[in-house]
């Protein structure tokens, strides 16, 4: 069993390792049901299995003569059992990196949290788990409590909403959404959505505005209701690349234009900035006493003026000149706040 592991494996995420990925969960079902004296026959365990009465001949052959299994048909008990009682699987060879991965899927599972995909995930990942054999040393149960993700300000968004728009996705359908923009009054839409993506905690979805014919990109949080309009679109055909559409997004803010923002930054920020892929496009280059310069190419200001502010006195927006300005401004705004806060 080992050498087809082995031989399997090499080949990558093929068809014939997925193939025998199935046949093993075959396998500990068939193996539970013949060790706990049941004597299982073919049509009892097709039905088990949802699989045909052929699929089962096949995974008993592969017992019998890859694993070395004593499976032998009883006509007296009219059906399975083994003829050796002490034969025990063998088992299936776990890395600690299979292990670990197992944990962040897990874990991975809270951001899908409030969509329709949260419970078949979680489905999938208990059936993964349910298929470990018992001789797995380490249970990846045993060590998520040592595993932690940062679940903090996650969007809030509706169930409803965000089960219209998968299954729109899914069928290339145009949908009609009553939006509530940030700051502005609440409208009509009439999309067709092309990509849901997450970031920074939440969802925003990529579509093509039937009334201006741009692609804008909608915080799913924001969308009040959500409906199909009936009609369809072909997606292949809307020339859409959503590598393309995104390669200068910093944040949530999307253009087809791109600034080439440089930043310094110095004391700790310019470690901290170090550590970390913040966009694509970065370069950094150490600059004396410690300092660090940073240059991206991103489609929009909105997107990281907040962030460059969030530096304090640690980051200088170095260029555009309107970054410069709009940080200047925000800077002077903030100050005025607190000396109000002063002289009350």
């Amino acid at each position: 069993m080992k050498d087809q592991l082995r031989q399997a494996k090499s080949k990558g995420p093929s068809e014939s390792y997925s193939k025998f990925r199935v046949r093993w969960r075959h396998v500990i079902l068939i193996d539970q049901q013949v060790r706990s004296g049941r004597a299982p026959n073919c049509r009892r365990l097709a039905e088990e299995l949802e699989v045909s009465r052929r699929t089962v001949l096949r995974d008993v052959d592969f017992m019998r003569y890859d694993l070395n299994a004593p499976i032998e048909y009883d006509p007296a008990k009219g059906g399975y059992v083994y003829t050796e009682p002490n034969w025990t699987m063998p088992s299936v060879l776990i890395t600690e990196g299979e292990l670990l991965a197992l944990m962040v899927a897990e874990k991975a599972l809270d951001a899908y949290a409030g969509t329709p995909w949260a419970a078949k995930l979680r489905q999938v990942f208990e059936r993964m788990t349910a298929a470990l054999p018992d001789r797995v040393e380490v249970h990846p149960r045993e060590l998520l409590p040592r595993l932690e993700f940062d679940g903090s300000a996650t969007a809030i968004v509706d169930p409803a909403v965000i089960q219209v728009v998968e299954s729109a996705l899914r069928g290339d359908q145009t949908l009609r959404i009553r939006y509530a923009p940030l700051g502005r009054a609440e409208r009509e839409y009439v999309l067709d959505p092309y990509v849901l993506r997450h970031m920074r905690g939440a969802w925003y979805l990529a579509a093509r505005d039937h009334r201006s014919g741009q692609v804008p990109l909608f915080n799913v949080s924001r969308i009040r209701s959500a409906s199909a309009t009936g009609a369809t679109f072909n997606y292949h055909a809307a020339d859409f690349d959503p590598k393309e559409y995104f390669k200068g997004t910093f944040g949530t803010y999307q253009t087809s234009e791109l600034y080439r923002v440089v930043v310094e930054f110095s004391d700790v920020a310019a470690q901290l900035v170090r550590e970390r892929k913040w966009h694509a496009s970065q370069k950094l280059k150490d600059l004396p006493g410690g300092r660090l310069r940073l240059e991206v190419e991103v489609s929009h200001l909105d997107d990281i003026w907040p962030w460059v502010l969030s530096w304090g006195s640690m980051a200088k927006a170095i260029a555009p000149k309107e970054l410069a300005d709009v940080i200047a401004e925000q800077a002077k705004g903030t100050l005025r706040n607190y000396r109000v806060n002063r002289r009350s």
